[in-house]
């Protein structure tokens, strides 16, 4: 079978959350150095995200290829965890009074930044996450019957 649009689409929505989230750490690490410098433990959680987001990439590309381990290996790590990453502490906020915007983007110079790109990442995994379980990407997943011995 040959891969469905939707396939691609999931890809491409994967990646964007990729970026958003590049873009999203660049907004926070640009305000902690505004603030206070960045120290070892900047550098270093800056590595970790790093890391998981090369990690993530050659992710989606092998989900690209048709593997279907990679898809549910993103919808577990991306569509769950990832995505409660980013909401969790913010929903937390909420509950404790704190306005949406400073919730989702904190209180620096720097927050509607953080605030849009975080909407963007959380807005991309949703809808990757609907699109790579749509019909068609389903069919192109399914593991092939098994063909009678001749």
């Amino acid at each position: 079978m040959q891969k469905p649009h939707s396939v691609t689409n999931a890809a491409l929505l994967w990646t964007t959350a990729v970026a958003a989230g590049v873009v999203e750490a660049v907004f926070v690490v640009s305000e902690i150095r505004q603030e206070s410098g960045i120290d070892a433990g900047t550098w270093t959680a800056l590595g970790v995200r790093g890391a998981i987001y090369v990690g993530v990439l050659v992710l989606i590309g092998i989900f690209a290829s048709g593997r279907r381990w990679a898809r549910w290996a993103l919808a577990g790590l991306l569509s769950v965890v990832g995505l409660a990453s980013l909401v969790v502490e913010p929903a937390r906020l909420l509950m404790d009074g704190t306005p949406f915007l400073e919730a989702f983007g904190g209180d620096g110079e720097l927050m509607m930044g953080v605030f849009v790109a975080r909407m963007l990442h959380i807005a991309a995994v949703l809808a990757a996450t609907a699109v790579m379980f749509s019909p068609s990407a389903n069919a192109y997943f399914r593991k092939p019957a098994l063909q009678p011995a001749a």
